[in-house]
């Protein structure tokens, strides 16, 4: 007696993706490409190229040049089949960092570099945050640092801009790390091995209901004098920290310097000086800064960096001043959605070939090949269905026009042409003359 095999019972798949990442439909990749191509356009007007690394490195990589809160908590690690264990990119600098230094002779300075790599990190998603998202980067190399910290803010301020921005619906943020640590060193008198683990708890300060904060200050052993010496330096404009730090403000001098530059260039009411502003990374070593939405219902960092003057000489090669930033595509498209910045992007059909029957599919598919050979994007008829419907469905993806050849067009070598937005019928004919006319009414339609 023969056994039976056992039913085994079908699942449906989950159309869900894996927590924090994103699908893109047509219409999001749309506003993806949108947005990127403002970005691509805006970097290469002010000279930088785009480079772009690999999605895995070497673990050691990032627990060398990351936070401490991004290898810890946030990086995806794994070990591959020649057991070396490897980890997906957090972020990007450090693989700038790698491949500046693996070329840094060879390169012509200074280094304007570019990317927008995929990213991520393990944490818990929320508006302005996944753990899939693509980040710009933008970095310069190899100049003099005033001339290369105004250039690298003024990039920011600029993409903002090219996306809709005002002045007033943005502030950047600005400080430097000379700054807090002259005044940790110099006026607190604590020991410089002691400052990275404050500096971390500033930079989560705006986070901090002021009684934490407090708390946090004690249990890094700060006194009550020094807690009280950290409020005011805190709340301090530039010109008072300048006079706080006496001969020790060489740094803040250098600092009003960039900040006077960029209010004249920009706008005095969007450039602010911002002790609180840390950054948390352990690599930056001069000025940071911060973009911070101004909008009521998003009044978050948009996006920041920094200047890192050593980190490309950790690779063993010489050291190589830098500055650049991350702005990471969820909180800019955040930003331009709560200013109503957001395009209205539609499909970039110009044509739809109309077809009558199964007859005219060779006509129809000639005459689509004739007009996508002068630079129009022409959609062809897969089936075949009423006039009326095909109409309709060219009006639906916004085309400018519908064409198609009966037997009298094919006859006298012209195809008819409608325009949906007027409802005008023209006629043109199938040689250089006539195609060139209707491919440049097509472009200015």
């Amino acid at each position: 007696m023969s056994k039976q095999i056992p039913q085994i019972k079908k699942t449906a798949l989950s159309t869900q993706g894996y927590k924090g990442t994103r699908d893109f439909f047509p219409t999001d990749q749309r506003l993806k490409s949108f947005l990127n191509s403002k970005i691509h356009r805006l970097m290469m007007s002010y000279g930088y190229e785009e480079y772009a690394g690999p999605f895995v490195e070497h673990l050691e990589l990032y627990a060398a040049k990351s936070s401490e809160e991004i290898v810890k908590d946030q990086l995806y690690s794994f070990k591959d089949k020649g057991d070396r264990t490897l980890a997906i990119r957090p972020e990007m600098t450090p693989t700038l960092a790698r491949m500046v230094a693996a070329k840094q002779r060879e390169l012509l300075k200074p280094i304007r570099w570019y990317s927008i790599p995929t990213c991520m990190r393990y944490e818990r998603p929320q508006r302005g945050r996944l753990r899939e998202f693509d980040q710009l980067n933008v970095d310069i190399f190899g100049g003099n640092p005033l001339d290369e910290d105004i250039e690298i803010i003024l990039t920011g301020i600029d993409i903002l801009k090219s996306l809709g921005a005002s002045y007033q619906d943005f502030s950047v943020k600005i400080n430097h790390r000379g700054i807090i640590n002259s005044f940790l060193t110099k006026i607190l008198d604590i020991d410089f091995d002691n400052i990275p683990p404050i500096l971390r708890l500033f930079d989560k300060k705006d986070k901090l209901s002021e009684e934490n904060f407090q708390s946090q200050c004690k249990n890094l052993n700060l006194s009550d004098e020094n807690i009280i010496k950290i409020n005011s330096f805190m709340n301090a404009s530039i010109e008072e920290t300048i006079k706080l730090l006496g001969e020790y403000s060489s740094e803040a001098k250098e600092l009003k310097l960039r900040i006077d530059i960029l209010k004249e260039l920009t706008s005095a009411e969007c450039i602010v000086y911002s002790p609180e502003i840390m950054r948390g990374f352990d690599y930056y070593t001069g000025m940071v800064f911060e973009f911070f939405d101004r909008h009521p219902a998003n009044q978050r960092a948009l996006f920041g960096g920094g200047r890192y003057d050593n980190l490309v000489g950790a690779f063993g090669g010489d050291e190589l001043p830098g500055v650049g930033y991350g702005a990471g595509d969820v909180a800019l498209l955040n930003f331009m959605e709560v200013h109503g910045y957001l395009p209205n992007l539609m499909k970039q059909t110009d044509i739809c070939v109309l077809r009558f029957s199964e007859q005219d599919r060779m006509t129809a598919l000639k005459l689509a090949k004739i007009l996508r050979g002068i630079g129009l994007n022409i959609e062809s008829p897969v089936s075949v269905s009423k006039f009326g419907k095909q109409i309709q469905y060219a009006e639906k993806i916004a085309a400018k026009a519908i064409v198609f050849q009966g037997e009298e067009e094919i006859k006298n070598q012209t195809f008819s042409v409608k325009w949906l937005k007027t409802g005008v019928q023209e006629n043109y004919n199938l040689n250089p003359e006539g195609l060139d006319s209707f491919r440049k009414k097509v472009l200015n339609n």
